[in-house]
């Protein structure tokens, strides 16, 4: 889906910020690791740093997910993987 969707090559060519330093989406550790897709750390042992950025953007990642949950409720009747197809 991410390789037919064209978004790392749309990402490589505009998300960078004014100064020219590249932006990042976060996202599944499923999706490859690359400069504009980042992941939360993965180790046993990890530096409290490191801890604290897993669980701020854990948390971040939660409220995301309310809120798309929010939208697929309040737009029920536009949910296709619902509707019969004739």
């Amino acid at each position: 889906m991410l390789a037919d969707s064209c978004l790392l090559e749309d990402l490589q060519r505009f998300a960078y910020a004014p100064n020219g330093r590249p932006m990042c989406l976060y996202r599944d550790p499923a999706y490859p690791l690359r400069v504009h897709l980042q992941a939360p750390f993965r180790d046993h042992l990890l530096p409290p740093n490191f801890q604290a950025f897993n669980a701020s953007m854990s948390a971040v990642r939660e409220s995301v997910e309310w809120l798309f949950n929010d939208v697929v409720n309040y737009f029920k009747f536009i949910d296709l993987k619902k509707k019969k197809l004739d």
